[in-house]
């Protein structure tokens, strides 16, 4: 069995993927404000929307992920996916002016961590068979 060393360089450039994951979502979060001052939609499709805008995010984070090394995508994934929930939990907490603990946090760290997940599996096989 082969042991494996802590890689700090490796997590470094993990968490500047989930950073620009972040400024991503913070550019869709502001694009889609300025939408719903000119649209009336309900709560239910601002949440979708709101999904979406992470989801994309996480797929650029992702992205940027299996360009930065080559490797166990999926466990990278995983990994960036976590710390792109709890940091983005930080980040608009400290938008809204406090920290509330709740469902919905974790909601949001099982959606990243599976979306992230999934597009790393989808990158690996898109990766296959264009090889």
């Amino acid at each position: 069995m082969q042991k494996t060393k802590f890689n700090f360089s490796g997590l470094l450039s993990i968490i500047k993927c989930v950073l620009i994951g972040i400024i991503a979502t913070l550019i869709g979060i502001v694009i889609f404000s300025v939408v719903l001052k000119f649209a009336d939609l309900s709560s239910i499709i601002i949440s979708y929307v709101n999904d979406i805008i992470k989801a994309f995010s996480i797929f650029i984070m992702v992205m940027c992920i299996k360009k930065k090394g080559e490797g166990k995508l999926l466990i990278r994934a995983v990994i960036a996916g976590t710390i792109y929930a709890i940091l983005s939990f930080v980040v608009f907490s400290i938008l809204n002016g406090g920290f509330v603990f709740d469902l919905s946090f974790v909601y949001d760290l099982i959606f990243a961590i599976i979306v992230s997940a999934i597009v790393s599996v989808i990158i690996n096989i898109l990766n296959r068979k264009n090889a």
